[in-house]
Parts: structure tokens; C-alpha cells; sequence
């Protein structure tokens, strides 16, 4: 998968919305997991850009009151790409169970 197929984060957020239409439709599993990563890499992206803005305008990085909304930020980021991860992990080692049984 090259990153040009990589879907749009507003494209992803309206599939999410009109999910009862999908489930209708046969979609594979790897067609889901997919639209979720994507979505995921997307938010992700998104919100690293956001708090990498924050950190580099000199206004809000003096300012005592955003720089505690900063590090808020940058907390939530965090716990979201370990609980991410954890997913992933916990995900891979399901699959790998299965396919051993």
C-alpha cells in the first residue's frame, strides 16, 4: 500500500458515520483494518502537527495557562499512541494464536 491510497481524514470520518450502510456490504477484514489504520495514522499525524505548532510559537510557549494546555496535549498523545500500540500488540499475538492452533 503506497501512501497516495492512504484515504483522507474527513473521507474516513464520513465512512464512520454511515457505518450502518457497510453493514450490509461484505468487507473483508483486511479492507476494515485498513480504513482503521489509516484513520488512525491520519489522527495521529494531525495531532503531532498540532502540538509541534504549539510548542514552536514563542506567544503560547511563554504563556503559563498554554503551556499547560500543551502538555495536556502532549499527554493525551501519548497515552493514545501506547494505547495504540498495546492494541496492536495485543492484536498481532491473537492472530498468531489462532494460526497456530
Amino acid at each position: 500500500m503506497s501512501i497516495a491510497t492512504i484515504v483522507p481524514e474527513n473521507a474516513v470520518i464520513g465512512q464512520a458515520v454511515n457505518i450502518r450502510s457497510m453493514e450490509t456490504d461484505i468487507v473483508s477484514l483486511d479492507d476494515r483494518l485498513l480504513q482503521a489504520f489509516s484513520g488512525s495514522a491520519i489522527a495521529t499525524a494531525v495531532d503531532k502537527q498540532t502540538i509541534t505548532n504549539r510548542i514552536e510559537d514563542p506567544n503560547l510557549v511563554t504563556d503559563p495557562k498554554e503551556l499547560a494546555i500543551s502538555q495536556e496535549m502532549i499527554s493525551d498523545y501519548n497515552l493514545y499512541v501506547s494505547i495504540v500500540s498495546t492494541l496492536t500488540r495485543k492484536g498481532v499475538g491473537a492472530v498468531e494464536t489462532l494460526l497456530r492452533s
